[in-house]
């Protein structure tokens, strides 16, 4: 690039006439400033995101999720040795929950170690299950 190059190029309209002199310029100055025609483009013919034609939803998570959470409450129901419904109807009652919890507490505080165990075998086992699975959106 010549000195006159770099001077256009720095300050365009004060050395307007330099395009006049240089072929070079007037090419790639010229193509810049060429109008760009305007495409429709048609959206049926774009390819889907990974993310938009995948087949993975999360609702057997979520309902696996729940039934876990209610199979943990019938189990502490069952080893506390009360009915379900009696838990619901104790929980309606703030006065009856306490005396009630104090009570199941005092009836699970032997199986506190195993039951912490078992618990975390479990959510670790769940966690490892999930990070194996194949990974959807940017490489599917």
């Amino acid at each position: 690039m010549k000195d006159a190059c770099q001077r256009y190029a720095e300050d365009p309209e004060t050395h307007a006439a330099h395009l006049q002199e240089c072929a070079e310029c007037r090419n790639i100055y010229g193509a810049l400033n060429a109008e760009i025609e305007a495409k429709p483009v048609n959206v049926d013919a774009l390819p889907l995101a990974p993310w938009e034609g995948a087949s993975y939803r999360a609702w057997p998570l979520v309902i696996g999720g729940a039934l876990g959470v209610l199979a943990i409450a019938l189990a502490l129901c069952a080893a506390a040795g009360i009915s379900p419904f009696l838990a619901i109807a104790m929980g309606a009652r703030p006065d009856a929950a306490r005396a009630a919890i104090a009570a199941i507490d005092e009836k699970l505080r032997p199986l506190g170690p195993v039951v912490f165990t078992a618990l975390f075998i479990v959510v670790n086992s769940i966690l490892v299950f999930l990070l194996r699975r194949a990974p959807r959106g940017i490489g599917a």
